[in-house]
């Protein structure tokens, strides 16, 4: 995994491709559902807070691991994109 931190619209991207409300992911992922709702409402600079930061690799980490979710990251080649990797 390399250090790309999710964004506000890849983590709703991913709950809606999964079909999944706050609550159930942080159910599943181990993170409260508030950090969840504030982490959909951030700014960019908000991200760069160490525990905010440890608590979106967390996520990214589950969502890719556990739930096969791909994430395509903002280049100046490709928009940011979500994608289920295999079914399982």
């Amino acid at each position: 995994m390399d250090d790309h931190l999710l964004t506000p619209s890849l983590l709703r991207a991913a709950r809606a491709l999964l079909g999944w409300s706050q609550t159930e992911l942080g159910q599943k992922a181990g993170v409260s559902r508030k950090a969840i709702a504030t982490f959909e409402t951030a700014k960019p600079s908000d991200r760069t807070d160490p525990r905010r930061k440890a608590v979106l690799q967390t996520l990214r980490q589950y969502l890719e691991v556990e739930c096969d979710i791909e994430f395509t990251f903002a280049s100046d080649k490709t928009g940011e994109g979500v994608r289920r990797a295999k079914s399982k």
